[in-house]
């Protein structure tokens, strides 16, 4: 019988000699299907902006994939404003489409969200396209769970998700959002 080996990711920062990657990967079908035209949010913007850190994660020495972290408070109004202070939101996509589908994106996930844990996060949001299926079921083997049903945010149709720190997940079932009484205490 086979053990099971668990994937480990290089994630690193990225750097202007990345751009080039990271435009060809935004170009991309299943990613701009998601994410939209590269020219509304240029990823050189982001790199010089402070509230936002820009990552590359690597397969046995090969980038496959983008994430980006932020200070979900730094923009006001946002929609992860009731997320305690110290949380990051998240963004993240597959560059590379062999790679999609084979489970790379939860388990990805799962490992910068525990590093920034690690670093302090009391929480960390996430919003899918009410539509990418695959990307609320990788997100939900994360341990997110979903926090709001459809909603239009600045950036586009979204569900929210959410992932606390030291609490276990709770278990998500296809469109039926957890019990929301934590955020109010009752």
């Amino acid at each position: 019988m086979l053990a099971a080996v668990e994937t480990r990711y290089l994630i690193r920062p990225v750097g202007e000699a990345d751009l080039p990657l990271l435009r060809g990967w935004r170009a991309r079908p299943h990613v701009s299907r998601w994410w939209g035209d590269p020219a509304l949010e240029p990823v050189e913007e982001a790199l010089i902006e402070p509230n936002i850190a820009l990552w590359i994660a690597e397969l046995a020495g090969r980038p496959f994939a983008f994430i980006q972290d932020y200070d979900v408070h730094a923009w006001t109004p946002h929609p992860f404003d009731y997320l305690p202070p110290g949380s990051r939101g998240l963004d993240v996509y597959i560059g590379e489409p062999e790679l999609v589908g084979l489970g790379h994106g939860s388990r990805l996930v799962r490992q910068h969200v525990d590093h920034l844990f690690g670093l302090g996060a009391p929480a960390v949001g996430i919003d899918p396209h009410p539509d990418n299926t695959a990307a609320h079921r990788a997100f939900a083997k994360a341990g997110f769970a979903v926090a709001s049903g459809p909603l239009d945010t600045p950036w586009g149709r979204a569900i929210l998700m959410d992932r606390r720190a030291g609490i276990d997940p709770l278990p998500v079932r296809e469109g039926r959002a957890r019990d929301a009484s934590w955020r109010t205490g009752g």
